[in-house]
Parts: structure tokens; sequence; C-alpha cells
């Protein structure tokens, strides 16, 4: 192998002489095409990789991995703890979008009894947790805009600036319950809370609710909010099996509201409704977990496994809102 002079000697001597520049200057560095093509002119055996370093993509990502490697356990920590919370960020940012208002039922103390909740009263897909489409860029309205047969039609039927849900709840199950059902206001900004008008029709008995008035008092037609956050619950002490309830949830602003000003424009609301039982039991989870076991066992109204199947223990039929015992 020639010694790095001997190679220097071979170079190209027709060239005019140029000013040195700075070390780390490109004139410095001779490209390994170039380097080649000397060699062969002079029949050299050379070995370029140990004569002048060339960038590899290669090179570059092993050199990114070495570089991760040195740094501290701390930092790597740090930027585990980031990433996570980027996750967390977008799947809460998905999560709000999903709608602004739900209807959860409680599963263990209700859903596995054989309470559950669908958007038909033909509870063809009965279920723990329902979710209303959200209403986009929604302006204020009266009471009297809103159309008559909003508790006539199941499930979503929102309006150009109103939420409007129908949904049914039933026992098909083991045994007679009590439950209670809440809404409550999740969120509201640039004080749109105000302003806002909740509709509950409860087997066709209606009520309204909104926040009292500055001066403390009801607004017109309306029964105040029980506090900030809760807006109202119902309370059904003998729900017997094969009852079937029926409830329609109407949200709006109310422009004849003195608070419905413009100060509001571009705010939000967030409910949700919440079915619970109205006495739970105290039985420990464990205790449950083996009754219901015993239960599938013996084929005594058995628990689906997956605990996504809503039980219907009901022995008269098929539980519907058309065939519901408390007609």
């Amino acid at each position: 192998m020639k010694k790095r002079k001997d190679i220097e000697e071979t170079m190209p001597e027709n060239k005019p002489e140029k000013k040195k520049k700075k070390r780390g200057s490109n004139s410095q560095i001779v490209r390994i095409e170039e380097l080649e093509k000397i060699m062969a002119e002079n029949g050299d055996d050379i070995d370029p990789d140990k004569i002048v370093s060339m960038y590899m993509p290669a090179r570059r990502a092993k050199s990114v991995g070495a570089a991760l490697l040195r740094l501290d356990k701390m930092y790597i920590a740090l930027l585990v703890m980031l990433l996570l919370i980027a996750f967390l960020f977008i799947l809460a940012f998905m999560q709000e979008k999903m709608g602004n208002f739900t209807i959860n039922l409680n599963r263990l103390e209700l859903y596995r009894k054989g309470i559950a909740i669908s958007a038909t009263g033909d509870f063809e897909e009965p279920t723990a947790r329902l979710v209303v489409e959200t209403v986009q860029d929604a302006t204020n309205i009266s009471l009297d805009q809103l159309p008559d047969d909003l508790d006539d039609i199941d499930g979503d039927h929102n309006g150009r600036n109103y939420m409007a849900y129908t949904y049914y709840v039933r026992n098909a199950g083991k045994e007679d319950v009590g439950y209670v059902a809440k809404v409550t206001l999740d969120g509201c900004s640039k004080g749109a809370e105000e302003a806002v008008r909740v509709a509950v029709w409860r087997n066709g008995e209606r009520f309204i609710y909104a926040k009292p008035a500055k001066d403390g008092s009801d607004e017109d037609n309306c029964v105040s909010f029980v506090n900030d956050r809760l807006v109202c619950r119902y309370e059904e002490e003998n729900f017997l099996v094969g009852n079937v309830d029926k409830y329609t949830i109407v949200i709006w602003l109310e422009g004849e509201d003195p608070e419905c000003v413009d100060t509001i424009v571009g705010g939000s609301v967030e409910f949700s409704m919440t079915i619970d039982a109205l006495t739970e039991d105290d039985t420990s989870l464990f205790a449950k977990f083996i009754q219901d076991i015993r239960d599938t066992i013996t084929g005594n109204k058995p628990i689906s496994a997956a605990g996504n199947e809503a039980p219907n223990y009901y022995n008269a039929g098929e539980v519907t809102w058309e065939t519901r015992r408390n007609q």
C-alpha cells in the first residue's frame, strides 16, 4: 500500500494553485469517486475506506443510535414522559370531539343485573353507553321555535340550533331495582351556561331547566339547576322487572334570556346523564364475581363472559317500549 505522500504526488498538477481555505472547507476533501479514478489510472489497489471518510445513511443511523445510548437515563425518561403526555392529549382531544352529551349506565350495579339503555324502543342494540352527535355552530333560538314532535323521534334528531336525543331504559333483569338519573353540566366556556336551557321529557312529561336569574329567582317557565354542576335528578324507587322508561333530552341557547348576549358567542356547553343504582349493593366485588360464576354454571340467568352483551332475564317475552309492563 502506498503512502499518503505517494498518492498526493499522483494528483493533477496542471490546476492553478488556489489560496488555502479554512480548515474544514470542501476544497480539502477528495471525493471517493475522484480517488477511485486516480487509483484506476495508476493501477493502485487501495481500500478507500482506510484513507477517506464518506457520508452514508447507515453510518448516520448508527451515530444517532450511539447518541441515544449516550443520553442520560433522566433525559430518556423525560422524553418518554413527553411522548406519553402528547398521546394522552391527542386521546383527550378525540374524546372531547365525540359529543357534547353522553348517557352512561352503571355497569356494576345495574347492567349486570339486566338493566340496559337503547336509542330505540325495540332494544335491538341494548348497551350501557350512548353518545350524542355534536351540534356545530349553533346560535340562540326560542322555546316556541322548537318542533312539537321532539319526544316522538328515537335516537339523534338534532336541529340546526339545538341538540335532541331520545332513549329508553328497561329492566329485563333478575330483580326489581331503584335507580337515580342525573343530568350534569360537565364543561362550559364564555358564560354560555347562563343562557342554556335543558328540557327533559320523562315518560311524556316535560320539565325545562335553567341556571337561576341574576336576582336568584327561576327563569320564566323553568326550574333552576340544583347547583352549578347538577342540572336535575330523577329517582325511580321501584323499577320493576319488565318496566321501560323513556327520556328525551333537548338543549339549546334561549334567545329570550337576558343573559344571552354577544359575549357568549363562540361559547360551548357539555352535559352528561348518568344512571346509577338508588341503593348501592354493599357486597364486595369478589362476592359479586363468585355469584356471577355460580349463576353461569347452574344456568340461573347467566352473565355474559365478555360483559358486553346486555342480559335479558325477563320470562314473559322480549321487553320493549310497546310491550313494557308499566304502560
